[in-house]
């Protein structure tokens, strides 16, 4: 039996679509299912253990529902196999994901002057931060008004200094825009922030971006889609490293996994935990389940 969790407010309240195609390849299929809204299941760890049926669990949803889950119950003291599959606006870390399969993924704490919070895919200060603040409020979620909302987010950006210390080396940047630091390879819908980065090492990608204006730090979102951006050093600074902080000059937006915090200045990263975890593929799961028969 599958327990397929669903959040009937992802993409804008578009993910109905894509969850009646997911219940829909279940009933051809006839696999055992039950369907839950996440806004329903109070303590996901409770339900489980009254429903001793639920042997997999599917859940569907973008970046910011699986930061909530992460946040909302231990992840790794469920025993059931957790499969992902993309249901939102934003899945940076299903791109990451569904190139493994399946993998032992890191789970990261942020500590903020703010509050602490788990992430799973990336975390950074500065204006990509404030993007996802414009994109989280704006009721028109599309890639249009993704790139109206980078506009008016670099437009009103005021550039910072950063201090970075990464595995206890200092840097210093000034006229910076954004310090992101990755456990994956994407944000903001498939830029390539962070080309080499792995979801299942300890490690991040951290990536600097200084010594810009607002017209090319704008052309610069166009190099980071395909990667290249890595190459321009004068613009770019990328580290890589286990322990990360990072203070900056004035308090800015802060986001994880696209999930944003206001007025923060301070930041550290750390791996918290690894679980494993799967990229929903149908194939696999019709080829599965035709054994069992």
């Amino acid at each position: 039996m599958f327990l397929i969790i669903h959040n009937p407010l992802s993409n804008n309240r578009k993910s109905k679509k894509n969850t009646n195609k997911v219940v829909r390849f279940f009933r051809r299929h006839h696999i055992p299912f039950i369907l839950r809204s996440s806004l329903k299941i109070e303590n996901l760890d409770e339900y489980l253990a009254s429903n001793a049926s639920i042997e997999h669990i599917l859940h569907l949803g973008g970046d910011g529902s699986i930061n909530y889950l992460i946040n909302s119950v231990d992840i790794t003291e469920i025993k059931q196999p957790i499969y992902l599959s993309k249901s939102g606006s934003g899945n940076d870390f299903l791109r990451s994901l569904k190139q493994l399969g399946t993998g032992n993924i890191t789970l990261s704490t942020a500590h903020t002057n703010v509050k602490d919070t788990l992430f799973i895919n990336g975390c950074g200060i500065g204006v990509d931060a404030s993007v996802c603040h414009y994109v989280n409020n704006d009721k028109r979620k599309n890639k249009l008004s993704y790139f109206k909302n980078v506009f008016k987010a670099v437009s009103a950006f005021k550039r910072i200094e950063i201090d970075l210390k990464v595995d206890g080396k200092d840097y210093h940047y000034k006229d910076a825009y954004f310090v992101s630091i990755q456990n994956g390879k994407y944000f903001g819908g498939g830029m390539k922030v962070a080309p080499n980065a792995d979801i299942t090492d300890d490690q991040y990608e951290v990536c600097v971006a200084f010594n810009l204006n607002a017209f090319l730090l704008q052309l610069l979102f166009l190099t980071i889609y395909s990667g290249s951006h890595v190459h321009l050093k004068k613009r770019v600074a990328m580290h890589r490293g286990k322990n990360i902080s990072v203070k900056v000059s004035s308090p800015c937006y802060f986001q994880a996994d696209g999930e944003v915090l206001a007025d923060v200045k301070e930041l550290t990263v750390e791996k918290a935990k690894s679980r494993n975890l799967i990229a929903f593929q149908k194939n696999a799961i019709k080829a599965e389940f035709s054994q069992k028969k």
